[in-house]
């Protein structure tokens, strides 16, 4: 008798190389959906679980392989980020296997995407944030992803990877003479829904407010000024970059009259665009302060402020109002650096709506955005590089459909864009390929209340809980029968 052709693990290698497209510059929305249904059908087509080892591995060195370079991190901690992100996938790929032949089919195929999800909520409170969560990965798929107004980004998730186990079970039972109606039937039932919702979400709730218009400015440092931060900030660092700095400053302002002479109301930068030390701070607000009154402008500056022998930098959002006075400072409160942000988002009530503020990072913390989900209009200065531009602006964009307002992300080195609460691109700017970066975008005033907004994370516990409820009851259970379960 002819030997069976064992696909398993070439199908697995296949599976684990996508993951090297879901993330970052190389991102691709399309190997978020793929790579689970090859991955699982190699999990539960391998005799043995040891295995699955070699795809598991190569899954964790795809992921070190797509985040390699896009920060400015140590290989070490290249490979620890590697790990962690790649962590709730492979788990979800071990639950399944052993899930798969103790559950009804039905309920098994939940195993994989709700451990990723409830995993990955987990993560969300750790350093990384969801920067690598496959929500981010098709955030391109505008109609998919007004989910995220209904109950988060892990819900959109959840959709993606649900499909993998579906499409495995369904071919098991087809093997098996089966029909797998019952499964197939409901993920197309649920999808259809809520691409039914994120069209009519589109259609219906349309943006008929007045606009605002808002003028964001980027201006190339030449130089790594953060270094000077890392080199312990010496007194000597001053007269160095002095003339450099009051270059780029310069630049900024005259960019940020040319905003306002377009009819720009509010006027934003990039992130830590304007660098500075601590003696040139009050003549630094003073300037801010009489452009913003001369001009009648809502500005809001973002200097660096270097302190002399010290490790720390102060990375700040100051919200100049047009009787020159300061709206708000709020200084970044998730950073690599050390920060003395106390973790409230700031926000001011203004003629063209309640406008807040985030810095970067900031965005890739959907609990800590939560407490401005009352603005409507996010402003986000932000500092990128182009290993993770776009996807880095893209992904930011989700907060806004999450939380029903519209955001405006600057990016020094990376994709400027803005967008309403319904994700639609309003502006775009290429860093790269873009001489005088100033950005002008017309964007609503008003924003909406969403569903996730009122009813909070009770998605990801749910997938959380739901998990722990399958182990313990695969724990009780023999395996599944083959037959009259589909």
């Amino acid at each position: 008798m002819k030997k069976k052709l064992d696909l398993s693990l070439p199908v697995g290698i296949l599976g684990a190389l996508l993951l090297l497209f879901v993330s970052w510059s190389m991102n691709m929305p399309l190997a978020a959906w793929v790579s689970p249904i090859l991955l699982i059908y190699s999990f539960r087509n391998q005799s043995k679980w040891l295995l699955t080892l070699p795809v598991a591995f190569l899954c964790v060195v795809s992921k070190i392989v797509a985040l390699h370079g896009g920060w400015d991190i140590s290989m070490g901690t290249e490979i620890l980020f590697g790990i962690m992100v790649t962590a709730p996938f492979i788990v979800g790929l071990y639950l399944d296997r052993w899930l798969s032949r103790k559950l009804n089919p039905f309920l098994a195929t939940l195993v994989f995407p709700a451990a990723y999800i409830g995993l990955d909520f987990l993560m969300s409170f750790s350093p990384v944030g969801m920067t690598f969560s496959v929500p981010y990965a098709v955030s391109r798929e505008l109609t998919l992803i007004q989910g995220a107004a209904l109950f988060g980004s892990w819900f959109v998730g959840f959709v993606v990877l649900w499909l993998g186990p579906v499409v495995n079970t369904a071919l098991t039972a087809l093997k098996n003479q089966q029909k797998p109606w019952r499964v197939v039937i409901s993920y197309l039932a649920i999808l259809g829904l809520l691409l039914s919702y994120g069209s009519a979400k589109q259609v219906f709730q349309r943006s008929e407010s007045p606009t605002v218009r808002i003028g964001s400015i980027s201006v190339e440092h030449p130089k790594d000024f953060w270094a000077i931060t890392d080199a312990g900030t010496p007194k000597s660092s001053f007269n160095e970059n002095k003339d450099l700095i009051q270059n780029i400053g310069d630049e900024m302002f005259r960019l940020s009259q040319k905003a306002a002479d377009a009819g720009a109301k509010v006027i934003f930068w990039s992130e830590g665009n304007y660098v500075l030390f601590d003696e040139q701070y009050d003549a630094f607000i003073r300037r801010a302060s009489d452009f913003a009154k001369t001009n009648q402008v809502y500005l809001m500056a973002t200097p660096l402020v270097l302190h002399y022998d010290s490790k720390k930098n102060d990375n700040l959002a100051i919200m100049i109002a047009p009787n020159g006075q300061i709206a708000y400072r709020y200084e970044k409160t998730n950073s690599w650096y050390p920060t003395d942000s106390d973790g409230i988002i700031r926000k001011a009530d203004t003629p063209y709506g309640r406008i807040g503020a985030a810095i970067c990072f900031d965005m890739d913390f959907p609990a800590f955005i939560r407490q401005a989900s009352d603005v409507d209009i996010m402003l986000v200065p932000a500092f990128d590089t182009k290993k993770i531009s776009p996807f880095h602006t893209e992904a930011a964009l989700l907060r806004g459909i999450e939380y029903g307002f519209s955001v405006v992300r600057q990016c020094n080195k990376g994709s400027s864009m803005a967008a309403d609460y319904n994700g639609n691109l309003l502006a775009d700017q290429n860093f790269y390929t873009t001489q005088e970066r100033c950005m002008i975008s017309d964007v609503p005033t008003k924003g909406i209340k969403t569903l996730y907004e009122m009813t909070g994370e009770w998605f990801s516990w749910a997938c959380l809980a739901g998990v722990l409820a399958m182990i313990v009851l695969g724990i009780a259970r023999r395996p599944a029968k083959k037959s009259g379960i589909m």
